[in-house]
């Protein structure tokens, strides 16, 4: 099962803990995407990031400009490869 974790807050500590969050969901089996509004904000955020990603999990902050901002494709395509969706606000 593909989780994929929508971490749309701006704010630093729900953007951290949507990432701890999605780190979780790896201890328990699932595979998880990750689709971040913004590059890491804290370095909590960056070391979970950097965690994931070390695992082999996608920790993706797609340009605003590039992706069409938070509907962009990257966004789009990783909805389509999802079986469930968490959305940090």
């Amino acid at each position: 099962m593909m989780i994929l974790v929508v971490a749309a807050a701006h704010d630093p500590h729900r953007q951290a803990e949507a990432l701890r969050a999605a780190l979780g969901l790896t201890l328990r089996g699932a595979q998880v995407e990750v689709i971040a509004a913004s590059p890491p904000l804290t370095p909590l955020a960056q070391r979970l990031a950097d965690t994931l990603r070390s695992f082999g999990y996608t920790v993706a902050h797609p340009d605003a400009a590039a992706a069409g901002g938070p509907a962009g494709e990257a966004l789009a395509a990783a909805l389509a490869r999802a079986d469930r969706v968490e959305v940090w606000t």
